[in-house]
């Protein structure tokens, strides 16, 4: 009977052991990450292009695949520009199911969905998800690579 109890004693704290806790806590890179996220997404659904484009880093070597790869900061607000010529083709953006991942102390790697919303005219309503790698400049963290597929 002892043995018994004792098994039992030794037994019960792991059969009732609480899960892991499914909280999880951002670190500021992540977040930090995050807001940039959530900014640029503001910038869309107001219309402002070029804010939207603002938060890649301006340099030669920063890419966005949009239908086909391009170099360049001015480059990239151009594309823009030609897709989205208007408030109507704009449409209205909501990103979820946003990651960050670090990617050391200078680097990260945000993953998510996208849903786009527009009228018919306006090319319809468009969904996906995007990958896009930051880094820690200056001025903050920006985009360096986006592709959205």
């Amino acid at each position: 009977m002892r043995l018994f109890l004792c098994l039992l004693f030794f037994a019960l704290p792991s059969a009732f052991a609480q899960q892991p806790d499914q909280l999880y806590t951002a670190s500021k890179q992540q977040l930090d990450v995050t807001k940039v996220i959530l900014a640029q997404q503001a910038a869309w659904n107001t219309g402002d292009i070029d804010r939207y484009v603002s938060f890649y880093k301006n340099a030669p070597d920063t890419q966005a695949i949009l239908g086909a790869p391009i170099l360049g900061l001015d480059a990239i607000r151009k594309a823009y520009h030609v897709s989205f010529p208007n408030r109507e083709t704009i449409g209205a953006i909501e990103n979820s199911e946003i990651t960050v991942r670090a990617l050391g102390d200078n680097f990260a790697l945000a993953t998510g969905k996208y849903h786009l919303e527009r009228t018919k005219k306006g090319g319809g309503d468009a969904m996906g998800t995007f990958t896009q790698i930051y880094e820690k400049t200056a001025a903050g963290w920006q985009i360096i690579f986006s592709e959205n597929t």
